[in-house]
């Protein structure tokens, strides 16, 4: 097979063998990747740094069966100030995350690579007024990219547009005060409209916007939920975001 070059993102890293690495890498070409990088564990290997978590590279790999192996690897940036703190750390995990459980292997979205990218970069430079809101987006966007909603415009019961005061993560989006039910989840108007402007505003727009954090993060874990339910998997770097945010 050819060897192919393209520009990647680590999202997974594990040990492999005595002195490999297996990846998981979001590329900009192939989408999903898995793929080896042998002697990347070696002290003097020439490809560490660029095939560590969070390091977007461009790579050149030969595809393979089960896995590809990875031949030459470039960094382009290590977003390493993210290692410095560990709420954005853990952070940043979640939103790697994300990738890998929307997307199957050789799936994937070069706007959503740019996107998560400059996400990271935000992160790790400490550039957003609110960190949160950032993932919030890109929870947004990445539901209305794969075709799950959420709908914030009517009510999912019966299509009216008005009175909109809560969310149904089953519904999967709005619902009006009459349809409601009374144990259901409460969205007031500000909440409503953090989440629209969330969905359609670049991640730019979004780093520089002033919001009430409080509000964010009850909406960031509202929206984990909702994809936890809508694609039937737990997202555990969630939970250890969490804890790390109550100190454990």
């Amino acid at each position: 097979m050819a060897l192919v070059k393209t520009k990647a993102l680590v999202i997974r890293e594990q040990p492999y063998q005595d002195h490999d690495k297996l990846l998981t890498l979001f590329t900009e070409k192939e989408g999903k990747q898995r793929a080896i990088a042998k002697g990347a564990r070696r002290r003097k290997s020439g490809m560490a740094s660029a095939v560590q978590l969070f390091a977007f590279s461009e790579m050149v790999y030969y595809p393979g069966k089960n896995f590809a192996s990875i031949n030459e690897a470039r960094l382009i940036e290590s977003f390493y100030p993210l290692r410095n703190h560990i709420g954005r750390m853990t952070l940043a995990s979640y939103i790697t995350e994300l990738l890998d459980v929307f997307y199957d292997f050789y799936q994937g979205s070069d706007i959503i690579l740019k996107g998560v990218t400059h996400i990271l970069y935000y992160l790790s430079e400490n550039k957003a007024k609110c960190d949160e809101a950032l993932a919030l987006a890109l929870q947004l966007k990445l539901c209305k990219l794969n075709g799950i909603g959420p709908v914030l415009d009517r009510c999912v019961n019966c299509g009216q547009a008005e009175d909109l005061t809560g969310f149904s993560v089953g519904g999967g989006g709005t619902v009006c005060a009459r349809c409601k039910s009374p144990g259901g989840q409460k969205l007031n108007a500000a909440e409503l409209d953090t989440l629209r402007f969330c969905m359609r505003s670049p991640f730019k727009l979004v780093r520089d916007t002033d919001f009430d954090e409080n509000m964010v993060r009850r909406l960031f874990t509202m929206m984990n939920f909702y994809i936890s339910k809508q694609l039937d998997r737990k997202m555990k770097s969630f939970e250890f975001y969490t804890s790390v945010l109550s100190g454990f």
